[in-house]
């Protein structure tokens, strides 16, 4: 350590005014400019009035000017001074500007990617123009670049990875999925990992990518790949649609459970009154049934799965409005938050109120584990509901409150 270096060191009164020469030039590049200190200590005072040999108060805001500091170093006894030496040892660092600092992240950054791609299959020339060109969804990536590399170097080989395996024969996704992954749910619709994914298969085909849950599943199918369209289905009761079959099940006031393949392959849905209640327990259907009440139904079944929302998106097509209700828990007020949020003003929420929920009060008991999951909603009109449970902790079910609900379906069509 150079002797200079040691005299700014013995007194703390320094600190400050190097720390902020350092500052400075990580900003402008250069060793040049003006510093300020506020509100000096007393010690500050007291050292920098010796070193520039003018006289400065405790409390006082003052402006030093750095070349006049490395002029009064070069004229006194050190004449070895070299103020980037100083910054150096003093502060321990290595001296880089903001724009050096920025350029070495670059370079990292890059040096990250290229240990990825390692080869020229399709899936590493996705990543490779992604990265070279900054196309999407390069921001993305980046950000989860900054969040956690460890995390995106293996998503990242994953998707690589399924690209390269893309199969020659029909494979249902969970399969295809876990082939690769070791994760059956890897690729859910409504799974992270799938953005990125849909981003690579897009590259691959050369189309726009895929927003809808439809168009998706259109496109992984000119891949092989399946939905479980069978097991993945929704209970309605009373639509208007393309097809027949569907529309004689209304006609005789009958139920009918629609797969996925039943609604992809169907133009279009509608309803009567241009409207359609969603309920989590199928419950209240049997209720509606028996009341000969002439209204549009379908059952989520708990939290909807990707029939319900494709189905949900083609009565919107329609132009119809959506009517929710659902259980007083936190897994019910989750749902019913997901669907507010993701149809927004084509989503009402009914029976919704205080006393709806003292209506249909239970004495089930619900955990503080389970009412945590209440803090992921941010919907207005849930939020006195989830004072209430908060408050009480006890569960409210929607069966016990059907007389409201019939009255708000009978009442919404008069």
């Amino acid at each position: 350590m150079h002797k200079y270096t040691e005299y700014f060191k013995e007194s703390p009164g320094f600190n400050r005014f190097i720390k902020k020469i350092y500052d400075k030039y990580k900003s402008l590049g250069r060793f040049s400019g003006k510093v300020k200190l506020k509100n000096l200590s007393q010690e500050e005072a007291k050292s920098l009035s010796r070193l520039f040999g003018i006289t400065y108060k405790t409390g006082d805001d003052e402006t030093f000017s750095i070349s006049k500091f490395i002029s009064i170093m070069k004229n006194s006894k050190y004449d070895d001074f070299d103020i980037g030496v100083l910054i150096q040892e003093y502060l321990n660092v290595e001296l880089y500007t903001n724009k050096e600092k920025n350029n070495q992240n670059i370079i990292k950054e890059q040096e990250f990617y290229k240990d990825i791609i390692q080869d020229n299959s399709k899936g590493s020339s996705w990543l490779q123009d992604i990265i070279n060109f900054k196309k999407p969804p390069y921001r993305l990536i980046h950000q989860r670049y900054n969040k956690n590399k460890i995390a995106l170097k293996k998503e990242l080989i994953n998707i690589i990875s399924l690209i390269d395996n893309l199969p020659t024969t029909k494979v249902l996704l969970p399969i295809y999925a876990s082939n690769y992954t070791k994760d059956p749910h890897y690729l859910d619709l409504d799974n992270f990992h799938n953005i990125l994914y849909f981003y690579a298969l897009s590259y691959i085909d050369n189309c726009s990518y895929p927003e809808s849950r439809e168009e998706k599943i259109k496109l992984l199918s000119k891949y092989n790949i399946e939905i479980d369209n069978l097991s993945n289905y929704v209970l309605t009761y009373n639509l208007l649609s393309s097809k027949n079959y569907i529309n004689q099940f209304s006609n005789n006031k009958e139920t009918l459970i629609l797969n996925i393949q039943n609604i992809i392959t169907t133009e279009w849905f509608d309803t009567k009154a241009k409207k359609v209640f969603i309920f989590e327990n199928p419950s209240i259907l049997s209720e509606i049934i028996m009341r000969t009440i002439d209204c549009s139904v379908i059952i989520s079944g708990g939290f909807p799965n990707t029939s319900v929302y494709l189905l949900l998106d083609k009565l919107i097509e329609s132009g119809n409005k959506l009517y929710y209700n659902g259980d007083f828990d936190p897994e019910g007020l989750l749902i019913a938050g997901r669907l507010k949020e993701k149809y927004k003003d084509k989503m009402n929420l009914f029976c919704y109120n205080a006393d709806d929920y003292n209506k249909c009060l239970s004495k089930k008991e619900i955990s503080d584990k389970r009412l945590s999951k209440l803090i992921k909603i941010d919907i207005k009109e849930l939020k006195d509901i989830i004072s209430l449970l908060t408050l009480n902790k006890l569960a409210a079910y929607q069966e016990n409150n059907k007389e409201r609900i019939i009255d708000y379906i009978n009442n919404s069509y008069e």
